[in-house]
């Protein structure tokens, strides 16, 4: 049995910050290597890191419409209970 009060792995602060340095060198890495690969687009997905901005507009449009949509479809708190 483990200690209750040890905490996960995940949650120690040193790991959490070198996690996110291996992420950012990630990305940066992904983006540079934009440079060095020709695609065969035309117009707009030719520009310069093209999916890197349009994943990230993607991932705000879909937040926003997760946001509205679940203002549409909520139930009051006292939806169950008998009155």
């Amino acid at each position: 049995m483990t200690n209750s009060t040890e905490k996960h792995w995940l949650d120690k602060k040193d790991l959490q910050t070198i996690l996110w340095k291996i992420l950012a060198v990630i990305l940066v890495l992904l983006i540079v290597s934009e440079l060095f690969v020709h695609h065969h687009h035309d117009g707009f997905m030719f520009t310069f890191s093209f999916h890197a901005w349009f994943g990230l507009l993607v991932g705000i449009i879909s937040i926003l419409f997760s946001k509205i949509w679940k203002s549409k479809l909520k139930r009051k708190d006292d939806y169950y209970n008998d009155k």
